[in-house]
């Protein structure tokens, strides 16, 4: 079955969102309550609006493959002539660079899944 994007619902989930970090911020924690639930049903009747799961996932993916590629630059650099493992080190870090990006999208996503979840309790 393909679900189809409901931009509606995405922009809905993201003002929710929005609106929930700014009512935590007031500590007003029976409104933030509401915000929360609120957009837990919005998620939960529209997949599409609960993009945490698929691109944490994907961004986390990604920082280990440009992990795993500054890896083996590195065991490269040791086997090159000096001009060539100038290049690695440079492509070296290029590729750290974009994993520690990667990894900092992939927590983003689970702190926005965090924040909606931390009050399931009330």
């Amino acid at each position: 079955m393909i679900r189809r994007r409901n931009s509606d619902a995405e922009a809905a989930a993201q003002y929710l969102t929005w609106a929930l970090e700014e009512i935590e911020r007031l500590a007003s924690p029976n409104a933030a309550h509401h915000a929360r639930i609120a957009l837990e049903e919005v998620r939960r009747d529209y997949p599409s609006a609960d993009p945490t799961n698929e691109h944490s996932i994907k961004y986390a993916e990604e920082a280990r493959r440009f992990c795993d590629k500054a890896d083996e630059a590195e065991q490269l650099v040791e086997m090159v002539t000096p001009v060539r493992r100038e290049a690695l080190t440079s492509i070296v870090e290029n590729y750290r660079r974009t994993a520690d990006q990667m990894d900092r999208l992939a927590a983003g996503q689970n702190n926005t899944t965090f924040a909606a979840n931390t009050d399931h309790a009330h």
